[in-house]
């Protein structure tokens, strides 16, 4: 029998590596690698062939320095532009970026803020491949081609495209554009497989700056953050295990150990958050972004009417400040309100459904039925709870969305405050409602566990392995019917010549320079027939075309800030909270890095210098669990056992009286610590001593030589 499952288990392995194989290595590391590009833009399948060449007449013409090669991508029956733009201009789109790139040690070394005008004082600008790093350079890519502006008004499809207009966001919001991608390294990301995602000890510390360098400083921030709150876990954690160990032992042990585990939460939450606050000033720093100008440019999607900028001279979109709070007023709060009223009303109904059921169980009016009653309510607790957790998610993005803000920063703090108050209710009210108002402690316990273990473990199964099967199945599937699909290329033909007459009148025009660094292999160019569906393969874009675009970080950081406040909630009435969280933090971080690196399309980086309102939020949720510890205290009698000769009404007193203490502590305690740590603010300094004797240095010989020049010219 035991050779037999040994067999089993074995053929088993063999087969589920050989399909793993089959949809990723066969696939992607197997694909063409991509053209010298940065970004990839994709047409819809089915657009006019007159669309397509009119978006490449007006690329050309509206941004000289454009490098783009063409390739008809067979599994999705789209084209695809593959762009880039020259050195020069890629390095001027830094200098409008505001890049802080490294001085060069004779003009005092450090960072600055690139100037193009200033190449001369730049560590390495004259070596193209290493000074800008692939982030980089498809960041400023991404702000090119949105910055490339319509100088006439023109009709294509029916669709108005007025002066001064953003070709490429005007293209996106009417579905001209399908989608516009920051393309993979495949050497860079198959290392950061290697080390990242698949490490030989699950423990290995995270490539923090190699993360950094190929995904932006704001994804490399949530990972050193997320690394930093799971190391801390493991205090709570041992502590959690020994009260929980010893807790059922006494009454008065019990009430002891309750009031040591609420303390040492507020304790361990204090100087948590004081850490990262001082650590990601430290990051900060070394990451260029402690100093980032508080001026932040103008989001992609923020739409209004154009009108001339007093600052620029020039047109930008405007979108009246009395529209946004209208629609606050009269949309976006009452969705809101109404949102979690519906799933506070939803879940009372099932809490008062499950005392029902035990009631009827109690005294045999309903059939057991293997334990599946009494777990009736239980399952429809969970359905609820998961159906309005994407139910609130999208509603707080198309409100966002339709609120319409300017700056990023702005955009991503309404964001976190709505998406974070729906789902304090969803989270919160089903355990609160138990804890204050039915005092069943068993139930409490089933419904933290199940919160705790089985809801964490399939959070990782929807985020991570369901969306990982379901996009490399399609992509077999739609690989296997393109085959039989060459009638697609065919019907083709016309717009590839038409194409490749484009290209060739700027080969042979003056208008632009050095055009033929616009084709590339399977391009259309003068020196290449019309490629063929034979010689046209599979490439690593297309894969990356049929990939789940990444999310963004809202519901990433939002599940740890929720599970941040079961901790510091309610681990008095659960201690081994902390313990559970841990082993859930270990496993997401590779959940999280494999869905960067195995699922979703490259995201375009972005430059922050904090986690933003989510530490501010955690910040107000200590004072919190503050009041709510203390509550617990006078609920579950702690104090009245303590001090039983105590009247109710200096116990109240007592109570509230150590709430504002413990509360005044904690302030006191962030106020005294700076956020920025001592030797940060030293080399800050140092760094610019250094910039103003080099700048001293420099003018005194610019006079030196002025005043040699000028004896010269009298003799």
């Amino acid at each position: 029998m035991s050779e037999q499952f040994t067999n089993v288990k074995s053929v088993f392995r063999k087969r589920f590596s050989n399909l793993s194989s089959a949809i990723t290595n066969r696939l992607w590391l197997n694909a063409d690698t991509n053209y010298e590009c940065d970004v990839l833009l994709t047409f819809p399948a089915r657009i006019d062939d007159h669309v397509i060449i009119w978006f490449l007449e007006k690329f050309i013409q509206l941004q000289p320095d454009i490098r783009i090669s063409i390739k008809y991508h067979f599994t999705t029956g789209v084209y695809g532009f593959y762009v880039t733009f020259t050195y020069e201009r890629i390095l001027k789109g830094a200098d409008t970026l505001q890049l802080e790139k490294p001085i060069k040690q004779e003009f005092g070394g450090g960072y600055r803020i690139f100037s193009f005008d200033e190449l001369e004082f730049y560590e390495g600008v004259e070596n193209e491949e290493k000074f800008l790093s692939s982030q980089e350079r498809q960041s400023i890519v991404f702000h090119l081609l949105y910055s490339i502006r319509i100088i006439e008004n023109e009709i294509i499809n029916r669709i108005k495209f007025k002066i001064d207009q953003s070709l490429i966001q005007r293209g996106l919001e009417k579905e001209l554009i399908r989608q516009i991608i920051p393309l993979h390294n495949k050497e860079q990301l198959n290392y950061l497989r290697e080390i990242w995602v698949w490490p030989k000890n699950i423990i290995t510390p995270q490539p923090i700056e190699k993360i950094r360098q190929y995904f932006g400083v704001k994804i490399a921030l949530y990972f050193c953050w997320l690394s930093c709150y799971t190391k801390a876990l493991c205090l709570p954690a041992l502590y959690g295990i020994y009260i929980w160990y010893y807790t059922g032992q006494s009454q008065e042990l019990d009430d002891k150990l309750f009031i040591i585990n609420s303390l040492l939460n507020i304790i361990w939450a204090t100087g948590f958050l004081i850490f990262w606050r001082r650590r990601q000033a430290e990051l900060a720093y070394q990451w260029n972004t402690l100093d980032m100008e508080q001026l932040e440019e103008t989001r992609a999607t923020y739409k209004g009417t154009l009108r001339r900028s007093p600052v620029t001279n020039k047109y930008e979109p405007y979108y009246p400040s009395w529209k946004r709070l209208l629609f606050r007023l009269f949309v976006t709060i009452p969705m809101l309100i109404i949102n979690i009223v519906l799933v506070s009303i939803l879940i009372l109904i099932i809490i008062r459904f499950q005392s029902w059921i035990d009631r009827q169980l109690k005294v045999g009016r309903l059939p057991s039925l293997m334990s599946l009653t009494e777990l009736l309510p239980k399952i429809l607790l969970a359905l609820v709870t998961t159906v309005f957790d994407d139910v609130y998610k999208y509603v707080c993005r198309w409100l966002t969305d339709r609120e319409n803000y300017r700056e990023q920063r702005v955009h991503d703090n309404q964001m976190i405050a709505k998406m974070f108050a729906c789902a304090c209710v969803n989270s919160y009210l089903s355990v609160f409602y138990i804890a204050f108002f039915t005092h069943k402690n068993i139930r409490l316990s089933d419904q933290l566990i199940t919160i705790f273990v089985i809801k964490q473990f399939w959070d990782h199964i929807k985020e991570a392995i369901i969306p990982y099967i379901v996009s490399n199945t399609r992509l077999s599937v739609l690989i296997e019917l393109s085959k039989k699909e060459q009638a697609r290329y065919a019907e083709r033909k016309d717009l590839n010549k038409k194409l490749k007459n484009i290209l060739d009148q700027l080969n042979n025009s003056k208008q632009i320079k050095n055009i033929n660094e616009i084709s590339t292999e399977n391009s259309f160019s003068s020196h290449d027939s019309i490629p063929s569906f034979e010689t046209l393969s599979l490439s690593q874009a297309e894969i990356e075309c049929l990939q789940p675009k990444w999310p963004d970080l809202y519901e990433d950081y939002l599940e740890l800030v929720i599970q941040f406040g079961y901790i510091i909630f309610l681990s008095t009435l659960f201690p081994l909270a902390a313990f559970f969280s841990l082993l859930n933090n270990i496993v997401e971080i590779r959940a999280d890095a494999f869905k960067l690196c195995m699922i979703c399309q490259r995201p375009f980086s972005q430059r922050v210098k904090d986690i933003g309102h989510w530490q501010k939020i955690m910040e107000y949720m200590v004072i919190a669990a503050i009041i709510v510890n203390c509550i617990f205290c006078s609920i579950r009698g702690v104090f009245r056992r303590m001090l039983p000769d105590l009247p109710f009404a200096a116990e109240i007193f007592l109570l509230i009286c150590i709430e504002h203490l413990l509360i005044l502590i904690c302030k006191i305690i962030r106020a005294s610590i700076e956020n920025v740590p001592y030797w940060v603010r030293v080399e800050k300094a140092k760094m610019e001593y250094r910039r103003r004797e080099a700048l001293t240095k420099l003018e005194c010989n610019a006079l030196h030589l002025k005043d040699n020049n000028t004896q010269a010219n009298t003799t």
